[in-house]
């Protein structure tokens, strides 16, 4: 279900996978009966049926075209195709541009599209009529600018929403930028621009330089050996003359242009919050505000995030620590690890030993554990040495050698003591008796929804909710692939699937699958072969004799195999 901003209905999909509108009430507004429904805007739903794609109003009223593709709304239009060709709708769903192009963008803030025809590109506005002629290779606008450019001969030049030309065919590229609105949804924050950022950066050869809407250079002495984008921040890293610096959009070298090398924390250059800046051996790690806020031989970089507003690094003296990005220190740097988790605590390593704090840096489990992790995200459950505490270090469950949760459910657990394995619930309830000389958590590759046992060096299966025995410890050796496996028993091999189901009878001295079983593709990666009495075969999985095989072919295609 998903909330929908515009008329405040609930999208739902149904078992079937049909989707439709209901309101708060649970009272449906749009009938549950198409294949896929987009969220409504400006009054209309992209949605699909069958083989049809269209647009419904919130009266659920089909358009009355039935278009080959349709896209999203931008300022008052939508592209629609029919065979291969595109046009432009309103939001009456009235054809408002003829279907005449062999491509279409989205119209922009311009108020102008960028549309193909005959491998040439130009502009249309929102009447259709072409402002910038189609006979250039390629246009661009962004969706924050007023401008836009076109390119001729591998050079572009500038125009105004009304075509009018502002500049000569002279720049070897124009570099787009993003601007991040955080305040914004994660999908609609970002737009791109030219110039909103500070000023645009364009390329004269191997020359990097910075001019403003007015096409002036935005600052003196503007142009560098290579420059990136001014980014959400209003930051752009320039290099001249081998060195590195940041400069604001008034060209003020905010950073000085006396490192060897900057670089940013994040990905997204576009909104990167730290930057990397070495001179020699270190790093010189500056925020988004330019401000100098540590050192480090390490590079700093993004956890992942999509806000850092705390970074944790190892500082010269090889010690990690925690700072908010203005600078303060939030935990002293006196760790010999910190590491962030997805819950927001924070694991420490301090004299050999760990513990957990807060992201404030209180500390909420005493640095007493050799080891200690999350048993999940959400329960505030932990383990340490071997017994689940709470987030106050209370004991929950204890009295084990080893205490590992299992795969498919962290509130129970393959527990041992003395040496023999068993599974506990979180409750300390036995659900399966520590008997056992091994037990297998999850395994790649291996059944679902099982676990392999052993009992006295002798071979079994147990099912993974209940912990019943499927098959009996009493196999010799066992090795699963594919679904089935190959088991021996009193000298003799033969083949069974996780339900004890026999497949091939026990008749054969070895059996092994090819190397490749159960992960391979090919017919001959699937197979299977055998010994008896001194000969080599190919198998089926029912023990067939397909075909008699050397002792050569018979090593070559099962080498590495442990049965």
């Amino acid at each position: 279900m998903e909330h929908d901003t515009e008329t405040g209905w609930i999208r739902i999909k149904n078992k079937e996978g049909k989707w439709g509108f209901i309101n708060s009430d649970s009272i449906v507004q749009i009938p549950v009966q198409y294949d896929f429904l987009n969220p409504f805007e400006n009054g209309l739903a992209y949605a699909e049926k069958g083989k049809e794609k269209f647009f419904i109003t919130t009266r659920n009223l089909k358009l009355a075209a039935n278009y080959d593709e349709v896209r999203i709304f931008s300022f008052g239009r939508a592209a629609v195709r029919i065979k291969n060709k595109w046009g432009f709708i309103n939001e009456d769903g009235k054809i408002v541009i003829p279907l005449l192009y062999d491509d279409v963008d989205y119209f922009t803030q311009t108020g102008l599209c960028e549309v193909k025809k005959n491998h040439k590109s130009g502009f249309i506005n929102m009447k259709g009529e072409v402002v910038v002629p189609i006979i250039y290779n390629n246009v661009r606008s962004e969706q924050m600018d007023n401008l836009v450019i076109a390119e001729k001969d591998k050079k572009w030049a500038f125009f105004d929403r009304k075509g009018k030309q502002l500049s000569d065919f002279i720049f070897d590229d124009v570099y787009r930028s993003w601007n991040e609105d955080f305040s914004k949804d994660v999908f609609k924050r970002g737009e791109t621009t030219f110039f909103k950022n500070g000023a645009a950066l364009v390329r004269n050869g191997k020359e990097y330089c910075f001019i403003n809407e007015k096409l002036e250079p935005a600052f003196s002495n503007n142009k560098y050996d290579s420059a990136s984008v001014f980014d959400t921040y209003k930051n752009a890293i320039i290099k001249r003359n081998g060195k590195y610096g940041i400069i604001k959009p008034d060209g003020s070298a905010k950073v000085p242009i006396e490192y060897d090398w900057i670089g940013y924390f994040d990905t997204n250059h576009n909104s990167s919050e730290y930057y990397n800046a070495k001179k020699g051996k270190i790093f010189h790690i500056y925020n988004k505000d330019l401000k100098k806020i540590g050192e480090s031989y390490e590079q700093v970089s993004n956890d992942f995030s999509v806000s850092t507003p705390n970074l944790i690094f190892k500082n010269l003296k090889g010690q990690y620590g925690m700072v908010h990005w203005g600078g303060n220190i939030v935990i002293p740097f006196e760790y010999e690890d910190l590491q962030k988790q997805k819950s927001g605590f924070i694991y420490g390593r301090k004299n050999g030993k760990t513990g957990l704090l807060d992201e404030n840096g209180k500390v909420k489990i005493p640095f007493q554990y050799k080891d200690l992790y999350e048993l999940d995200d959400d329960t505030q459950l932990f383990i340490g040495d071997h017994k689940v505490i709470d987030i106050e270090n209370k004991p929950i469950l204890f009295g084990y050698d080893t205490l590992v949760p299992i795969h498919y459910n962290h509130q129970k657990f393959i527990a041992s003591k003395n040496k023999k394995f068993g599974v506990v619930d979180i409750k300390n309830k036995v659900l399966l008796p520590l008997e056992y000389d091994e037990i297998s958590n999850w395994v790649e590759y291996g059944p679902e929804k099982r676990h392999f046992v052993v009992k006295k060096g002798k071979h079994g299966l147990i099912e993974y909710e209940t912990f019943k025995t499927i098959i009996l410890p009493v196999y010799d050796q066992f090795i699963q692939r594919g679904g089935v496996i190959f088991a021996c028993r009193n000298g003799k091999s033969g083949i069974l699937d996780t339900n004890n189901k026999e497949l091939c009878p026990f008749i054969f001295d070895e059996i092994k699958p090819a190397v490749s079983f159960g992960y391979g593709y090919s017919e001959k990666a699937n197979s299977i072969y055998a010994r008896k009495e001194g000969k080599f075969y190919e198998i089926s999985l029912a023990g067939k004799v397909i075909k008699e095989i050397s002792k050569k072919a018979y090593k070559e295609n099962t080498e590495y195999q442990n049965v």
